[in-house]
């Protein structure tokens, strides 16, 4: 068969590859990531994960599934599994048969020597091409190594089943399916200064807006600074005493720590949902009600410390 002109150049040396969109880098994801550094560490190869920006359907329709992180959040995970990430451009390929896949995006561009991919794993125009088709379609040129779905309580661990644990505040479920804490990361903007009016000064930081936030209300939880974590109160959502709206925002109390923290990039995990927020008809009873909210973070995060 005639090779298609590309634009691409080939990727120099050959590659044990893992394909995949790998929102949240969960669990499931990580197991596939390490088999592919294994075996690429058999081979004396490279380990490389190919994936799109997004999930494929945020491409298709005007917003599609929120996200678990952002892009360049999912990028960081994955490099830390593998020895570097590829991201592919899921409009120019939709439309290309599973063979023309294979021949021009792994044969052709990323001259791999093996694929490592879930068993319910699809390519091609419309998801036609299985596992088992790959495996015809390497005709010899690369090994393909299909894998059994990571399970947990019984069923396969999936993004899906993660999205709907965070926007349901079920962080504890979300933790034990991204093997780490659910984490927002974003700039610190400057807010109304609420916070520090009544005694309790919050960094509010501005999420992407296609990644899915956690349910409303108050959180106990860690924040990166400068290389050490420190323990936090976060807020999500509104502010139904003072009628002020977030704008996909998270509201961050750094416990015992009164710095400023402006235009800083952070990074915030949340550990444990403490409850909704409600609102108050004066300032003191608000003040009253945050401090004992920061007082049940801090024994959350205690907890939490105790067993890790």
């Amino acid at each position: 068969m005639k090779k298609r002109r590309t634009r691409r150049s080939a990727i120099e040396g050959n590659l044990a590859l893992t394909i995949g969109t790998f929102d949240g880098v969960h669990i499931g994801h990580q197991y596939l990531l390490d088999v592919t550094k294994s075996i690429a560490d058999d081979r004396g190869i490279e380990s490389a994960a190919y994936t799109y920006e997004v999930p494929p359907r945020r491409y298709l329709v005007d917003s599609g599934p929120p996200l678990i992180v952002d892009p360049e959040e999912k990028f960081n995970l994955l490099r830390d599994h593998v020895d570097r990430v590829i991201v592919g451009n899921f409009l120019e390929v939709r439309n290309y048969s599973p063979r023309h896949y294979v021949e021009e995006i792994l044969v052709d561009w990323l001259n791999v020597d093996a694929v490592i991919v879930g068993n319910e794993w699809r390519f091609g125009q419309n998801r036609s091409g299985s596992p088992s088709d790959l495996k015809e379609l390497s005709e010899g040129r690369f090994t393909v190594h299909p894998q059994d779905q990571v399970k947990k309580r019984d069923r396969p661990v999936s993004s899906t089943w993660i999205r709907q644990s965070i926007v349901e505040g079920k962080v504890e479920l979300a933790t034990d399916l991204l093997g780490r804490y659910p984490s927002y990361s974003g700039k610190v903007v400057r807010g109304d200064e609420i916070g520090r009016d009544i005694g309790f000064p919050t960094a509010n930081i501005q999420i992407d807006s296609r990644v899915a936030l956690p349910k409303k209300g108050n959180y106990a939880g860690f924040l990166d600074l400068e290389g050490e974590r420190m323990g936090a109160a976060i807020h999500v959502g509104d502010r139904p005493t003072f009628g002020v709206s977030q704008d996909h925002q998270i509201e961050v109390h750094l416990i015992n720590y009164d710095g400023n923290l402006y235009g800083q990039q952070l990074e915030t995990s949340i550990v444990k949902y403490l409850g909704r927020t409600r609102k108050y008809e004066e300032k003191k009873e608000l003040r009253r009600a945050i401090g004992n909210y920061v007082k049940e973070a801090k024994e959350a995060l205690k907890e939490v410390s105790a067993v890790n």
